[in-house]
């Protein structure tokens, strides 16, 4: 599982370690809509995000 939290009211990108690029994850909280997907190098939070998710 990752956690991702912006405390800021602006965007914040997250550059992603190699070993979890390419990966596919299941959402499991969000307070944006937010999809299931795969993970590419980066992830970029909205203002005051908070997004956990599972790897699949």
């Amino acid at each position: 599982m990752l956690v991702f939290t912006n405390f800021y009211g602006k965007e914040h990108t997250v550059k992603l370690p190699e070993k979890y690029q390419g990966k596919e994850y299941q959402v499991l909280l969000n307070n944006y809509d937010a999809e299931n997907g795969k993970l590419t190098d980066e992830i970029t939070l909205a203002p005051y995000e908070a997004l956990a998710i599972k790897i699949k």
